[in-house]
């Protein structure tokens, strides 16, 4: 039984909110990075495909049908079509470098600053210094040609790159500097490695509670998921009490790897399991949330 089949009508307001909270604290680190045109398209394109797929479990021999989709997903045929004819519908997308480079309009912008052979010095294959008005080079000529959004002034790009570290604006010239392309996909494989590891740990942890959420429905014995936290603590002892926390969970951490290790098979095999077990220390000072014990 699905979560979904088990959600009684008084579930919804707490679904809701979770859901709410879930999507604010992953909000807070899209801001400026990922723009709200590229979120939306990334979750149609998610939430179309794990429908199908929940779909084709119910439907193994045959193609999932239209309506049962839309049902899912609440979409009429036609936009749900435009999605699954998308490019990038079940593809991976990550390293898709035209899906990466527009995922705010900043980027876009950056991207063509730093690529187009009109913005780039012929010696050294550089970006060019350019200006904020006028002809290219400048951000307005940029932003007519990479599409980028109304309502924003040429100025208030310029503060904006030069506030996000991307570039310096020497206002007695009027030119800015490109510094630095961060707002471009990273090539730094350990940005990447702790990107990939820190949402792999969410995932596990939501997978978790939805399979916690399910059983609850079913009256079948949960997975362990605990979580204990205090809205109490004085802030001078916050570092003491983090350092001896932290020098629990590292013996727990070594116990638990110890016990993961003699667990695994040396040989791979298409028929295993993954599992394991996952240790964090979080802080919240926005003063909300109640004492856990």
């Amino acid at each position: 039984m699905s979560l979904q089949k088990s959600l009684k009508p008084q579930d919804v307001a707490a679904l809701s909110s979770g859901v709410e909270s879930l999507l604010r604290r992953l909000i807070r680190v899209l801001v400026g990075h990922m723009s709200l045109t590229k979120l939306e398209e990334l979750v149609r394109l998610v939430f179309v495909e794990e429908a199908e797929r929940q779909l084709q479990k119910e439907f193994p021999n045959k193609a999932p049908p239209q309506s049962q989709l839309a049902l899912l997903t609440g979409l009429d045929s036609r936009p749900l079509s435009k999605i699954r004819s998308h490019p990038a519908y079940r593809q991976e997308r990550g390293p898709e470098a035209s899906f990466m480079r527009n995922f705010t309009s900043t980027t876009r912008l950056l991207d063509k600053w730093s690529t187009d052979p009109e913005y780039l010095d012929p010696d050294s294959g550089r970006p060019r210094p350019i200006t904020v008005q006028g002809d290219a080079p400048s951000i307005e000529h940029l932003m007519k040609s990479s599409g980028f959004i109304r309502g924003v002034t040429a100025r208030s790009i310029a503060e904006r790159l030069e506030l996000g570290g991307a570039a310096t604006w020497d206002r007695k010239s009027g030119t800015l500097m490109l510094v630095t392309e961060k707002f471009l996909p990273s090539t730094n494989t350990d940005l990447a490695g702790a990107v990939e590891v820190g949402f792999n740990a969410i995932g596990h942890l939501v997978d978790t509670v939805l399979t916690n959420l399910e059983r609850l429905a079913e009256g079948e014995p949960r997975e362990f998921q605990r979580a204990y936290w205090s809205n109490r603590i004085a802030p001078h002892r916050v570092e003491a009490f983090k350092s001896q926390l932290i020098e629990m969970m590292t013996t727990f951490e070594d116990d638990g790897w110890k016990l993961l290790t003699d667990y695994e098979m040396d040989i791979e095999s298409p028929s295993q399991v993954t599992a394991g077990f996952g240790i964090y220390y979080f802080e919240d000072t926005s003063g909300t949330g109640s004492s856990k014990r």
